[in-house]
């Protein structure tokens, strides 16, 4: 039987992940509006209405960046449909949202704690899903992928010497608004590898950069029609760690982890707290 527990969070949440190694938090919305901390210290707890970080519009897009868990940012909608922030400590970072024109903004904080304007990437599906990925070979980069009118994947990227440029990466057309989530790693000092995830209509897939060129993963898992995903990543020793979460229809709304660990991917953790 599905728990009481899993019911209070939101069918088709938004869901934004980090972490620091192994240690992982996952943020997501409850029936109620509240956005909850969900996470994993040698074993998954919280998530329960104790751990709430914020109180969000209804079905709020979420999204989260941290330095190694010790400063977390978590970015969601007010109900005056502002993009307000809660910190736990201090971070600075960017932000990426579709302006009423349909435009993707970037937004940036500044040492004084101030916001500031930065580029406009261009247009977009209205109501598209955005997600973005920082990694540093000599420098830092910057990749933003976001849905385009004819339904396909658009990757912009930035570095320091040619600012913003269209990427090479030939995503594949999906479905209108299709939720889009991607997550980076570094392996090797100039080699970096990219792991773009979305869904079709009950099926989860991926796009994965090994520093070379794109191909179609091997990542496919069954799942709620218009369910939101986030992912993380790191290294552990030569090879990469991967979770991606979404709702499956475990305990009906709970969310579920898959694991990609050893060169294979399986599943992690079927229903994360409250469940």
């Amino acid at each position: 039987m599905p728990s009481n527990e899993a019911h209070e969070i939101v069918f088709r949440t938004s869901i934004a992940a980090c972490n620091s190694g192994s240690d992982l938090r996952v943020y997501m919305q409850d029936v109620l509006g509240k956005i909850r901390e969900s996470k994993y210290d040698d074993k998954w707890s919280n998530g329960t209405e104790k751990n709430i970080v914020a109180s969000a519009k209804p079905y709020s897009p979420l999204a989260c960046t941290s330095s190694d868990l010790e400063n977390i940012r978590v970015y969601y909608l007010s109900t005056e449909n502002t993009i307000n922030d809660v910190t736990y400590d201090k971070s600075k970072g960017w932000v990426y949202c579709q302006m009423a024109n349909n435009t993707i903004q970037e937004y940036g904080l500044k040492d004084n704690g101030n916001w500031e304007t930065m580029s406009n990437l261009g247009s977009a599906m209205p109501g598209t899903d955005i997600t973005c990925t920082v990694f540093k070979t000599s420098e830092p980069n910057i990749r933003v992928y976001f849905q385009h009118m004819e339904h396909g994947i658009i990757e912009k990227c930035y570095d320091s010497k040619r600012g913003w440029y269209g990427g090479g990466a030939k995503l594949p057309k999906v479905q209108p608004r299709t939720s889009i989530a991607c997550t980076s790693h570094m392996t090797s000092s100039e080699t970096v590898g990219i792991r773009v995830f979305y869904n079709t209509s009950n099926t989860m897939c991926e796009m994965v950069y090994d520093g070379k060129s794109w191909t179609e993963g091997h990542f496919h898992a069954d799942c709620i029609p218009g369910t939101q995903i986030d992912c993380i990543s790191w290294m552990n020793g030569p090879r990469p760690e991967v979770r991606v979460y979404f709702q499956a229809g475990h305990e009906i709304s709970a969310i579920t982890e898959y694991v990609w660990t050893q060169g294979r991917w399986s599943s992690g953790k079927l229903a994360l707290p409250p469940a």
